[in-house]
């Protein structure tokens, strides 16, 4: 199997969900013996899915890096990571991005407005199952339509992950300072991943997550919220692991 694939079925396997739920079933195999452990994992899905725990385990990576009111003035590409699309040919080219993606455009957009001068650089290949462009010409599409100057749009279109992106983006940064937008939650792991390249980029967190609530409003929303700083700390735990094997 290719190792890149593998990765991927592991770290879906180790989140809350899908992993929860197929250790629930493999527990009601063994009702009698295994009460306790399933009633943890039921109550460890509920306090998860609950505000306070939710924002606690996802406040955690995104205070790392604050928010970048305007570019440095030095700034020579604004580089926005990918996240995923949806192929669907009537939509808006703003409509097919996922809304991670659109979100992390968004912030990227805004900040080329800021500093004009420099290059947008826009990651991603194909995406899995059926599609005729990469994702980096889905967000080329929409940035764009963002008021986005065409000829100022780089496209990366063969990255399957971040280190990809960084090892590609290396030499852009060598060109000038480099400004890092990505998902709040995922920029600590992003900046790790640069910074073992020698790359230092500015950070433009962006798509924050942790949003307060009463502690009683339970929700599905905050348990995904917790699912996806699970699978940062994954990663940053995937790349501590490889940095042993070397």
């Amino acid at each position: 199997m290719d190792p890149f694939i593998l990765k991927k079925v592991i770290s879906n396997l180790v989140q809350f969900i899908p992993g929860i739920p197929i250790l629930l079933l493999l527990c009601s195999l063994a009702l009698q013996r295994m009460r306790g452990f399933i009633a943890t994992i039921a109550l460890s899905l509920l306090v998860l899915s609950s505000p306070p725990a939710s924002n606690a385990f996802v406040r955690t990576l995104e205070k790392q890096y604050p928010p970048l009111a305007q570019p440095p003035a030095n700034t020579s590409a604004i580089a926005v990571l990918g996240y995923g699309h949806i192929e669907q040919p009537h939509r808006a080219p703003n409509s097919v991005l996922v809304g991670g993606a659109l979100s992390r455009l968004s912030e990227a957009a805004r900040l080329w407005h800021l500093a004009p001068e420099a290059k947008l650089v826009v990651s991603g290949g194909f995406v899995w199952g059926d599609s005729s462009y990469t994702h980096a010409e889905a967000m080329a599409n929409a940035a764009v339509q963002l008021g986005v100057d065409e000829e100022k749009i780089i496209l990366l279109k063969d990255n399957r992950d971040t280190a990809e992106e960084a090892s590609r983006m290396r030499e852009l940064a060598s060109q000038g300072r480099l400004v890092l937008v990505t998902s709040a939650t995922h920029m600590p792991r992003a900046m790790r991943l640069f910074r073992q390249l020698g790359v230092r980029p500015t950070a433009a967190p962006t798509d924050y997550l942790a949003a307060p609530a009463q502690w009683w409003r339970f929700s599905a929303g905050y348990l995904y919220n917790a699912d996806r700083a699970l699978h940062e700390y994954v990663g940053m735990l995937w790349h501590w692991l490889s940095g042993l094997r070397k």
